[in-house]
């Protein structure tokens, strides 16, 4: 519960950080589409790893400029998986949510032209759909890079790489809610993901 309490406390102060930042500072909004993998999460009854399917995922990051070559960004992901507990458990769908904040560093030149590096702090969300096993909220933090290609003044394609590390730190009773239908546990869930997104900028 203090976990789950600090991560919320860390989102909410991230909210607050982002609509806090001055207003006349450039803009930007990027959707993205993409694909990801994951690893990391084990049975405990039969001590083998539990298949988290990869998936499509979604995104959606703001970003506004510090300086030339660098900007802050709020970043929301969500993905769609399913995950197999095995020992005879059968798969129930999951919902992966990240809300992070974070920043661009583009790599010796000005924003909006080519490589950068990414990443950010914040909260991981698994919400399993179906009873037996229950919802967790644990930090996480993400790096990658990308590759921003202009459009036009104010439109661009942004290609991204981003690796992301959930801490979850559980023996056993990961995503557990009263009685577990299948013991879970993990030290940290990771997560690969290629992704690609239309920026448009004010």
């Amino acid at each position: 519960m203090k976990t789950m309490s600090r991560s919320f406390a860390f989102a909410l102060a991230a909210v607050l950080m982002w609509i806090s930042a001055p207003a006349s500072a450039q803009t930007s909004i990027t959707l993205f589409a993409g694909y990801a993998g994951s690893s990391g999460v084990e049975n405990v009854a039969t001590n083998s790893s539990a298949d988290m399917k990869s998936a499509p995922t979604y995104a959606v990051a703001l970003g506004m400029a510090l300086d030339g070559s660098r900007e802050l960004q709020l970043y929301y992901s969500q993905q769609s998986t399913t995950l197999s507990p095995g020992g005879g458990a059968a798969p129930f769908d999951l919902k992966v949510r990240y809300l992070h904040v974070g920043g661009t560093v583009f790599v010796d030149r000005p924003i909006s032209q080519g490589l950068y590096a990414v990443g950010g702090v914040g909260v991981t969300q698994f919400s399993p759909g179906t009873s037996g096993y229950g919802d967790e909220v644990k930090p996480s933090i993400n790096l990658g890079f990308g590759y921003f290609l202009p459009l036009g003044d104010r439109l661009a394609l942004r290609a991204e790489a981003r690796g992301y590390l959930t801490i979850v730190n559980s023996s056993g009773g990961f995503l557990c809610s009263g009685g577990c239908v299948a013991v879970l546990k993990s030290d940290a869930v990771t997560q690969y993901e290629a992704k690609i997104g239309l920026m448009a900028r004010f």
